[in-house]
C-alpha cells in the first residue's frame, strides 16, 4: 500500500494541474483569435481577387467596344496610341488567319468524312448477302 499523501501535496498538485488547465484555456484563445485574424485575411483576399477581376473583366468589355469603334471607324485613337492600335491590328489579323486555316480543316475534315462514308455505302452494296437457306 503507498504511504498516504499528505494533504498539501495534493492542494499542490491541484493547484498544478489549475496553472496548466488555466494556461491551456490562454492558448486555446489565442489560437482562436489568430484563426479569426486569418479567416478575416483571407476573406479580404478573396474580395479583393475577385474586385480585381471584375475590373479586369470591365477594362475588357471597354477595350472591345473601343477596338469596335475604331475599326468600324468611328473612333479615331489619338497619336499616343498608334502602337496599340498597331499591336491590335496584328493579333486581329492573326486571329482572322488562324480562323481562316481552322475553317479549311474543317472543311478538309468533312470532305474525308464524305468520301469515307461513299466508300462505306459502296462497299456495303457491292457485297450481297447470303442467299437464304431453306
Amino acid at each position: 500500500m503507498p504511504p498516504p499523501v499528505a494533504p498539501n501535496s495534493n492542494d499542490a498538485v491541484v493547484k498544478q494541474i489549475q496553472a496548466a488547465w488555466d494556461e491551456a484555456q490562454m492558448q486555446l484563445q489565442v489560437l482562436r483569435e489568430q484563426v479569426d485574424h486569418l479567416t478575416h485575411m483571407a476573406q479580404a483576399k478573396v474580395s479583393s481577387n475577385m474586385l480585381e477581376r471584375d475590373m479586369d473583366r470591365a477594362y475588357r468589355d471597354l477595350g472591345e467596344a473601343v477596338w469596335a469603334e475604331v475599326s468600324k471607324g468611328r473612333l479615331q485613337l489619338g497619336n499616343n496610341l498608334t502602337t496599340v492600335r498597331k499591336a491590335l491590328e496584328v493579333v486581329t489579323q492573326k486571329i482572322q488567319a488562324q480562323n481562316a486555316s481552322i475553317n479549311d480543316l474543317l472543311a478538309e475534315g468533312a470532305e474525308i468524312a464524305k468520301r469515307l462514308q461513299e466508300k462505306m455505302t459502296a462497299a456495303s452494296k457491292s457485297v450481297a448477302p447470303p442467299p437464304k437457306r431453306r
